[in-house]
């Protein structure tokens, strides 16, 4: 079974790589288009003239759930509240090293 890493960045690229296709598809098409002024625009009047909202939709999707997977991942792998923990440590170990030295002069 696939862990989640790899999953995810198998969603990432495959977003990315579907992402372009419809992208080349679109911008091929885009001079061909003969409405001037739509709703979203000449290039999403490309992909919709071309079929290829399903595709960009999907491209999204994947993207996205790719990308959540990995950050996911990533957040899992930092420290829990050890950053702050270790911060006050230190903090203590520099007040009784050099906090009468700084307080007297």
């Amino acid at each position: 079974m696939l862990n989640r890493q790899r999953l995810g960045a198998i969603f990432l690229f495959a977003g990315i790589i579907l992402y372009g296709i419809i992208h080349i598809a679109a911008v091929i098409h885009v001079p061909l288009v003969t409405v001037w002024s739509t709703r979203w625009g000449r290039y999403l009047e490309a992909v919709s003239e071309t079929g290829g909202w399903v595709g960009f939709v999907m491209a999204l999707l994947l993207f996205v759930t790719g990308l959540v997977l990995l950050l996911t991942v990533l957040m899992a792998d930092f420290p829990k509240g050890t950053m702050m923990q270790e911060i006050r440590e230190r903090n203590r170990e520099f007040d009784e090293q050099y906090g009468n030295n700084i307080r007297n002069s």
